[in-house]
């Protein structure tokens, strides 16, 4: 089994040069989530229920 422990040794005894590889393939490895942004709502009371939106904007 590796550990974190075996991978810092590993990373320790590797030339300078290819730190920065390391680096940047490890950067790659992590994901960032995008938090999902709330649609704003607006209570319009009925009033486009039944309307096509679209044609209404392009008039």
């Amino acid at each position: 089994m590796i550990t974190k422990a075996h991978i810092k040794r590993k990373i320790d005894k590797m030339p300078n040069e290819f730190l920065d590889k390391v680096y940047n393939y490890i950067n790659s490895l992590t994901s960032t989530k995008t938090a999902k942004k709330k649609i704003h709502t607006f209570k319009l009371k009925g009033q486009f229920d039944d309307v096509n939106i679209r044609d209404k904007a392009y008039e």
